[in-house]
């Protein structure tokens, strides 16, 4: 495996039975609702989902349970462990792989959609464009790709250290001290250099700041959601 994949995910998270989350994210359902919820049940199984980094599952569960044929990658063999035994106990259907992001191991145009749920953002720029460039050729023709991605604006950044650019590690707190080790923040345009090879649909911005406690807060965060056709 090459080293796209940061093992404190392995090391601090999966193997210690953390962020075993059993819900999807919300933003997330509403994507997957609006382009292909209007498929008959009977016919989703033919629409084929890689979920990049696929942690516990949580996601994977929801796309399952609604008739789609579901994949999942991620470095992390605990998390791989977890799917597969939840998905054996929920009686659902699911392919899971251990494996890097930087050599996914499928056919080239294979895919319906795939997305990511913050989980690319963990490296380095120049992981995270190749990382993108795979999963543009594992696309089929017209296929979507939803990334989630920590954003230049993010307040974590003040609790890390510059590595290059807009790449930050060794955080003393927050949220990115307990979730990875490197971090890439993005900005608008790098974005557009990213997913040249995409027609970008779409690029939100999605913020969560708290306003009371600041010294004691529980969640901040500042990312870029990016919906693209290949």
């Amino acid at each position: 495996m090459k080293d796209s994949f940061n093992r404190c995910w392995e090391e601090k998270i999966y193997s210690q039975g953390k962020q075993l989350n059993l819900y999807p994210f919300d933003i997330l359902v509403s994507l997957v609702a609006r382009n292909f919820f209007s498929v008959p049940r009977e016919s989703r199984v033919k629409i084929k989902i890689l979920d990049v980094g696929c942690g516990a599952g949580n996601n994977a569960k929801f796309l399952a349970e609604n008739g789609f044929c579901v994949y999942g990658i991620d470095g992390s063999s605990s998390a791989v462990e977890i799917c597969n035994q939840r998905f054996k106990k929920w009686n659902l259907a699911g392919n899971f792989t251990q494996g890097d992001f930087l050599e996914l191991p499928y056919e080239n145009g294979f895919f319906d959609m795939i997305f990511d749920r913050e989980s690319i953002y963990a490296n380095k720029r120049d992981h995270v464009q190749k990382i993108i460039m795979q999963i543009h050729e594992k696309l089929k023709p017209g296929g979507i790709f939803v990334s989630f991605m920590y954003s230049s604006h993010h307040p974590d950044k003040e609790f890390g250290e510059i590595i290059e650019p807009n790449t930050y590690g060794n955080f003393r707190k927050g949220s990115c001290f307990y979730e990875a080790g490197v971090v890439h923040f993005v900005d608008i345009k790098e974005i557009i250099s990213f997913y040249s090879r995409f027609n970008i649909e779409n690029i939100a911005r999605h913020s969560l700041l708290e306003v009371y406690n600041k010294p004691g807060r529980f969640m901040e965060f500042d990312e870029y959601i990016i919906i693209a056709r290949k």
